[in-house]
């Protein structure tokens, strides 16, 4: 969930979108659309968490508790997204911006549609897409929480999936206040900007301790 929080595509665009849209109607039009974004969000988060809920559920009940092999497999991988996310997460060479790693068409069309996005319908496909861009970093985390709820076996996991979609759109909530309190793009920029170290580190390490604790498992069935 702390990954799934500090991930900046998603407060990237919205934060183009809010800024846009400001510009392009009223302040409470503006605030009602980007409640619609944030419920596209909401939404890929649900499908992606029960597509793998699903998947981890199918393959159990198939073939039986998972092997040593998937936990070391899913260690690895945690390991090259702590790795990727240090050193390539943010476009290289970009000291005093956000960019991120994407290719530039992609980054272009992500930012054309959060310029001229004009409808209900799709400010919430905008957000739905946003989200499902960043699963090459989210779905892994989708998988592992969907074997810690399938194998807890408890009635209160449904508390666990709701609380891992507020976190995942608590960014966009900030952001959402922090333009309603009168606050701009450029301010929130510089805040982004500031806290691009942190966040680096944050998700990297949060990756790392995901790899060494799949790797325990792992070891100790």
């Amino acid at each position: 969930m702390l990954i799934q929080g500090f991930l900046e595509l998603g407060p990237g665009v919205f934060a183009c979108f809010y800024h846009h849209a400001l510009g392009k109607t009223s302040a409470k039009k503006a605030d009602d659309q980007s409640l619609s974004f944030i419920l596209g969000t909401e939404i890929c988060v649900a499908l992606v968490f029960l597509i793998s809920y699903i998947i981890v559920t199918f393959f159990i009940t198939r073939n039986g508790p998972f092997s040593p092999i998937f936990f070391w497999v899913m260690s690895g991988i945690f390991l090259v997204e702590a790795i990727a996310t240090f050193f390539f997460y943010f476009r290289p060479g970009t000291k005093k911006s956000t960019e991120l790693s994407l290719p530039r068409s992609l980054a272009k069309s992500l930012i054309y549609h959060a310029e001229n996005t004009k409808n209900r319908s799709s400010t919430i496909a905008l957000g739905l897409v946003t989200c499902a861009l960043e699963l090459i970093f989210t779905f892994p985390l989708y998988i592992i929480a969907s074997t810690a709820i399938f194998y807890a076996n408890t009635s209160m996991s449904f508390v666990f999936i709701i609380a891992y979609i507020i976190i995942a759109t608590a960014p966009l909530f900030a952001i959402r206040t922090f333009f309603r309190t009168d606050h701009n793009l450029v301010e929130l920029q510089l805040i982004r900007i500031k806290k691009k170290l942190a966040t680096r580190i944050i998700v990297s390490a949060s990756f790392l301790a995901l790899s060494i604790a799949t790797l325990i498992i792992g070891f100790s069935l």
